[in-house]
């Protein structure tokens, strides 16, 4: 039996989809179909062989078998050719909300909530409603009509994320740091259709610690400064984010 695409990954269908069309989804795509919790007649943006994106919608679904039909032709990918992990900083007063949101529709592959000095600690994630990150996940990648939903991972400590297959593999990391010395950031040069995997480490409001710039700098991560501005710090997420997708993503 062939693996199955992980349910957040985007919905590929095997072979040419056409506008008028209907088709009946594989099992994966079906799992996947349930876990974006799409409704019989909502619309979900599905990928064909070719690689050309499509707007449809659910004509009818069972746990196994859901058939759709294609109505849309999608002008461009809604997919970031750029693969960012997000590594945040829990925030405090619920606004990990808004980074979910807002990093789903600039593009994110993957969100890594981390705890930090000057973090929301563990005993504090209930207060945050973390259970609540999810959702906006799914809510998010619906309204910007993203094929694909960011991975969500557990909340760890800072210093876990540097033991990650994520973060050793990627090509390139940054950390945010309003205390890093003003010159011009450096960015690596990008061949056309080649795969980038990047890094970006945001801090919580009062940045990271003295130890913990350290600790990031040994393991890789190149200092990010936007400005002489202190943001706030979903506004550094959100605005970290643009400039990246800009230049090395698909904000171009």
């Amino acid at each position: 039996m062939p693996r199955l695409r992980p349910p957040h990954a985007p919905i590929k269908f095997p072979k040419k989809l056409a506008v008028g069309g209907e088709y009946l989804l594989d099992a994966g795509a079906s799992k996947s179909i349930w876990f974006r919790q799409v409704q019989e007649k909502e619309a979900f943006t599905l990928c064909d062989v070719e690689g050309k994106f499509f707007r449809a919608s659910v004509l009818s679904a069972s746990k196994d078998r859901v058939n759709v039909t294609v109505y849309e032709e999608m002008p461009t990918s809604p997919e970031s050719d750029t693969e960012i992990t997000l590594v945040c900083a829990v925030l405090a007063r619920q606004r990990m909300i808004m980074v979910a949101q807002k990093a789903t529709e600039l593009g994110v592959a993957r969100i890594i909530p981390v705890f930090s000095a000057h973090s929301v600690g563990p005993e504090g994630l209930e207060h945050e409603k973390a259970h609540a990150w999810p959702g906006q996940l799914l809510r998010a990648a619906r309204q910007c009509r993203r094929a694909s939903v960011p991975e969500l991972r557990t909340t760890i400590a800072l210093g876990k994320v540097f033991e990650d297959p994520v973060w050793t593999g990627a090509h390139v990391r940054y950390s945010l740091d309003d205390r890093a010395p003003v010159v011009p950031a450096e960015f690596p040069a990008r061949e056309p259709g080649a795969p980038l995997e990047v890094v970006f480490a945001v801090g919580p409001e009062g940045g990271w610690s003295d130890k913990e710039r350290t600790l990031l700098e040994a393991n890789g991560a190149r200092p990010l400064r936007l400005g002489g501005r202190v943001l706030r710090a979903e506004t550094a997420v959100i605005a970290g984010l643009a400039v990246l997708q800009h230049t090395l993503g698909d904000l171009r």
